[in-house]
Parts: C-alpha cells; structure tokens; sequence
C-alpha cells in the first residue's frame, strides 16, 4: 500500500486551480481537513464562551466555588459549553467538600473521645487527595476549556451533582 493520493479525476481543472483539487481546494476523499486548519473545523465556539469556561477554573483554584457559582448563574441559558465546564468546577469543589467533610466526621470523634491525636492522621488523605488531584484537573479542565474541548473528571474527584 502507498500512501499517495487517489488518483485525479479526468475532467480538466478549472482556470487556476491545481489539478486534482476541487474548487474549494480541499477533497473530502483525502480525509484531512481544508488547507490551514490542522485537526479539521474546530470545535469551539466564539471566544468568550471560553474565556467564561478558563474563569470558572481559574476562579475555582483563586477563590473557590463562588466564581464557577456565577458564571454557572450568569451564562447556563446562554452557553452550553460554558454551563458545562462551570457545573464541572462547582461538582469538583463540592466533591471534594464531602470527601473532607467524611474524613472529618470519621477520624474527629475517636480523636476526641479517646483523646488521641492519632486519629486526626487519616486527614492527611482529603489534603493530598486535594493538592494533587484537584490541582491537576483543574488545571487540566482550564487547558481543554481554553482549547474549546469537553472534558470530564473522573468520578472520584467530581460528582455529578450540578448538571
């Protein structure tokens, strides 16, 4: 097998086109997109449909869940793409809000009752758990928004509570 190009069609091309092209210049039989573009038709819309969604990150891991709260508000009946990604943030900060909250209901009152200290160490989990997986997928989340690409975390770290 080759790796060339199907073979021209018979009919002349017209004036100023180079043969074996189409008059739009791109041929859908090839399988690439048309000249200039690198992976096809992009995917996202207009850009500040994904300034909205990068914020929403951005704010999630300045401030918290109120910047991803009102962008959510703001553009949920405007932009699915933006509804999408800020329900994300808001899912990922409240996720790891329970995971927190579980460890605290679990290790707090063996601490308090057998007054050992010990038994705070299992927080240590929500906190490396945070820094490291909630970092990353923020920080990832923030590059596919930017890129206009739908990505979801993975269940662990973001629940799907916000639709």
């Amino acid at each position: 097998m080759t790796d060339q190009p199907p073979p021209p069609p018979h009919d002349p091309p017209p004036h100023g086109q180079p043969y074996g092209q189409p008059p739009g210049g791109y041929d859908p039989r090839w399988g690439y997109g048309p000249p200039g573009v690198p992976y096809g038709v992009p995917q996202q819309g207009p850009p500040e449909e994904t300034t909205w969604a990068i914020f929403a990150y951005v704010g999630n891991a300045l401030i918290g869940f109120l910047p991803a709260l009102i962008v959510y508000l703001a553009k949920k009946n405007t932009s699915p793409f933006t509804r999408f990604h800020a329900a994300q943030s808001m899912n990922q900060q409240l996720t790891m809000l329970i995971h927190l909250l579980v460890m605290l209901a679990v290790c707090v009152p063996p601490a308090i009752a057998l007054k050992e200290p010990v038994f705070l160490a299992p927080l240590l989990i929500p906190y490396l758990e945070l820094v490291f997986g909630g970092w990353t997928f923020i920080i990832l989340g923030a590059v596919k928004a930017g890129k206009g690409q739908y990505y979801r975390f993975p269940t662990f770290f973001c629940l799907r509570m916000i639709r």
